[in-house]
C-alpha cells in the first residue's frame, strides 16, 4: 500500500510542477525539512496552510518490535498500522513570531491487542503552537527559536472495543529550534522538545511507539536535518529522528530512525515527501513511516 501511495504522490508532484513550472526556493522552502522544525516564521500578516498525510507500517512479524533490551522481540507481534491526515494553519503575528493551529483525523489498527480492542478512528486533538525567533546572526547564518504549545484533548478517548485517537489529557509543549545556513548550498536544522501531559487521565495510544500507555509522563523528541539547496527544483533532505516516552508503572520507550526525502518548491508553495525507517529502539514497534504534504502560502 505504501508503494502505491508513493507512486500516486510522485505523479501528482510531476503534474503540478509541469503546469506551474519550477521556482527557486525562498527562505521558508530553503529552511523547511520533513520532520525537523526550522527557526523561521511566516511573514507578518500572512498565512500558510499545510495539508499533510502520514502512514506508519510495521516492519515484518518476528522482527516487528523492539524489546526492553533494545533488540528485536524474536517472536511474532500482531500487525499494526496508522493513518493520519492533518490540517495546519499558521499566521504571522509579527516579524519574528507566528502562531499555528493543527487538527486532523486518524485511523489506528493494532492486532496485538486482544478481542476487538484493536481499532480506532476519529478526530485528533487540537494543538496550538507559538514560535518566536529570539536570536538571528545573519552574517553567520544562525537562527534560534522557541516554541510553546498547548494540546487540547478533543480527540476520541479510549473505551471498550476502541483504541483512542486523542491523548485524553491536556499537554504543554516546549521546544528549542536551531537553523544554520552555511551560505552555500547546504542548510541544517535541529530541534529538541518535550511535551508534558497533565491531569488525572493520561492514557493514550502512542502511534509513534505502537503501544497503549497508561500514566504517560511525557515525551522527548529530538531531530536533526540536513538539506542540499543546490538544485533549483528540489531540496533533498536527510534527517535523524529520536523519541523517548516516560511511563508510570511500565518500562519507557525509545525509537531512533532515519528519514530521507525532498522538498519541492512550486511557485510560492512547497511539496514534500519522505520515508522514515526505525533502526534502533526499546518497547516500540519497528516501522516505516511515509509522509507527504503540501504547504501553501497566501
Amino acid at each position: 500500500m505504501t508503494k502505491t501511495m508513493l507512486k500516486f504522490f510522485l505523479i501528482a508532484v510531476f503534474l503540478v510542477t509541469t503546469v506551474h513550472g519550477y521556482s527557486e526556493a525562498g527562505d521558508r522552502a530553503r529552511y523547511q525539512k520533513l520532520r525537523t522544525d526550522s527557526a523561521s516564521v511566516v511573514e507578518s500578516g500572512t498565512f500558510e496552510v499545510d495539508l499533510s498525510y502520514m502512514y506508519i507500517n510495521q516492519i515484518g512479524g518476528s522482527s516487528g518490535a523492539f524489546n526492553n533490551k533494545f533488540g528485536t522481540t524474536g517472536q511474532s507481534r500482531g500487525y499494526t498500522r496508522y493513518h493520519q491526515a492533518m490540517l495546519a494553519v499558521t499566521y504571522g503575528l509579527m516579524d519574528k513570531m507566528d502562531i499555528t493551529a493543527r487538527i486532523g483525523w486518524a485511523d489506528i489498527k493494532d492486532k496485538d491487542y486482544p478481542y476487538a480492542d484493536n481499532h480506532g478512528n476519529g478526530i485528533t486533538d487540537l494543538e496550538v503552537d507559538v514560535k518566536y525567533v529570539f536570536y538571528q546572526d545573519e552574517e553567520n547564518g544562525l537562527s534560534l527559536g522557541y516554541v510553546a504549545g498547548l494540546g487540547i484533548p478533543i480527540g476520541r478517548n479510549s473505551r471498550l472495543l476502541h483504541l483512542n485517537v486523542g491523548n485524553n489529557s491536556w499537554s504543554i509543549l516546549q521546544k528549542l529550534v536551531l537553523t544554520k545556513d552555511f551560505n552555500t548550498d547546504w542548510t541544517m536544522n535541529a530541534d529538541v522538545g518535550y511535551r508534558l501531559p497533565f491531569g488525572r487521565h493520561r492514557d493514550a495510544y502512542s502511534a509513534r511507539f505502537g503501544r497503549q500507555v497508561d500514566g504517560t509522563r511525557g515525551t522527548l523528541t529530538s531531530n536533526a536535518g540536513l538539506g542540499f539547496c543546490g538544485i533549483d527544483f528540489m531540496q533533498p533532505v536527510l534527517e535523524a529522528n529520536y523519541a523517548h516516552e516516560w511511563l508510570d508503572g511500565a518500562e519507557d520507550s525509545d525509537l531512533l530512525g532515519v528519514t530521507v526525502g525532498a522538498i519541492v518548491p512550486v511557485a510560492q508553495h512547497r511539496l514534500r515527501i519522505g520515508l522514515q525507517r526505525d533502526f534502533w529502539g526499546r518497547n516500540a514497534v519497528r516501522a516505516y513511516t511515509f509522509t507527504a504534504g503540501l504547504t501553501m502560502a497566501f
